[in-house]
């Protein structure tokens, strides 16, 4: 197991320990689940970076880590969706797009062919991350309605990037199936 995969291994581990924080009574519970997300958003840099640099790149890994992101944001928002902090087909939006995408990602990969992520769907990822982040933590900061307001009004670019970022992967990729 490579060092890169081990990092995507615990991210995806991270995401039942966030969803559990983030749904118990506890006491500081947006706090504690907010660093485990953060951490686990911010750790999907680290392991790429450490598969480039130790030239770790696998298949499994190339399978894994969108597959780690996907997980973080689905529970995320299927968390806040049953806590009322996110409207039902926001969520639905995104967590459809991704699966789709992710079906579509695994079948090149089966193809040996590339499937990397477009700029607009990295763009599409740190809004929904940002967003989530601030819909996690609000309470629990300074002006929270405001904040509220705004990680919602980010979490609705996200929806439109999401939905952009999807379709553009359909034309592009569409191209290629013809071949």
């Amino acid at each position: 197991m490579t060092k890169a995969n081990l990092i995507t291994i615990v991210r995806i581990i991270m995401v039942p320990l966030f969803l559990v924080i983030l749904l118990t009574e506890m006491q500081n519970k947006e706090i504690i689940a907010f660093a485990i997300f953060v951490i686990a958003a911010v750790t999907d840099s680290l392991d790429g970076y450490v598969a480039r640099k130790y030239n770790q790149v696998s298949d499994l890994g190339k399978f894994l880590d969108p597959l780690a992101d996907k997980l973080l944001v689905a529970a995320a928002l299927m968390a806040l969706v049953y806590l009322q902090e996110v409207e039902t087909w926001v969520a639905a939006i995104i967590i459809l797009r991704e699966i789709f995408i992710s079906a579509f990602r695994f079948y090149y990969l089966v193809k040996n062919a590339s499937f990397s992520a477009s700029i607009p769907a990295k763009i599409k990822t740190t809004f929904q991350i940002v967003a989530l982040s601030i819909l996690i933590i609000y309470q629990k900061l300074p002006y929270a309605n405001y904040l509220r307001l705004l990680g919602t009004a980010i979490l609705y670019i996200a929806v439109i990037l999401t939905v952009y970022s999807g379709v553009e992967y359909v034309v592009r990729f569409s191209h290629t199936l013809k071949e």
